[in-house]
């Protein structure tokens, strides 16, 4: 996604990672959002965002995916990619750990309720109406749909960046260097939605599904409405 919107953004766009709580006043342990500079700030998660934020200057655009495929992506990350500030044999006491609990049981133990939240507050927001939407269902299938509101938040038109995007396009990932680097060479890689339905026990999807209710409500309800059946 990061790659996709600096192409969309042109050249001069520059990504700053934000690591600290927004501020549109320069200050120590903040991160300045500056209005009038062609920079792409990039919110990870909760800790590193302010609801109260003014964001009415800014071109604002909130990514999501389904809750379910998270917490399986996740459980495959955790087997594959342990904490680099861990020793080797700490990571492999997590991993070992991560694996003999189950997907299952780890799905279902996922909270990643805070990150919903800062993205229900700003749909529910002043903003929430106004800004871009984007989803992984999205970027799975309906590429064109996402690229062309991208195009319009940034003011480009899609025929300018089409030839640019060919390589991000799902189906052709594969063959795209970037992907395989930071995705393809793990066994948790996906390109589809709705991977929670083959990982886990029908079971665990009727109770994970009940779980994130509310967040599942939110995805329908920002996502295209030609998508949200894979909400269900």
């Amino acid at each position: 996604m990061l790659r996709i919107m600096q192409i969309i953004g042109g050249s001069g766009l520059r990504l700053r990672a934000a690591n600290a709580p927004p501020s549109l006043e320069k200050k120590e342990g903040s991160t300045f959002l500056d209005a009038r500079a062609n920079i792409l700030y990039w919110f990870r998660g909760p800790r590193h965002w302010d609801p109260m934020i003014d964001l009415s200057a800014f071109r604002t655009i909130g990514h999501f995916r389904d809750p379910r495929d998270l917490a399986c992506n996740q459980y495959w990350w955790a087997l594959q990619h342990p904490n680099t500030i861990d020793t080797p044999e700490v990571a492999e006491a997590k991993r070992q750990k991560t694996e003999a609990m189950g997907i299952d049981k780890y799905a279902l133990g996922r909270n990643n309720r805070d990150s919903y939240g800062m993205l229900m507050g700003l749909s529910h927001g002043a903003m929430g109406d106004v800004m871009t939407w984007t989803s992984y269902t999205q970027l799975c299938c309906a590429f064109d749909y996402m690229v062309d509101n991208l195009c319009h938040a940034f003011n480009r038109a899609p025929s300018q960046v089409a030839e640019e995007l060919r390589l991000e396009r799902p189906e052709n990932l594969g063959g795209n260097a970037d992907w395989v680097k930071v995705g393809g060479t793990w066994k948790g890689s996906d390109v589809t939605p709705g991977r929670f339905r083959n990982d886990l026990t029908p079971e665990t999807v009727a109770e994970i599904t009940a779980k994130h209710a509310e967040e599942l409500a939110f995805c329908k309800m920002r996502d295209a409405s030609f998508l949200r059946h894979h909400y269900l």
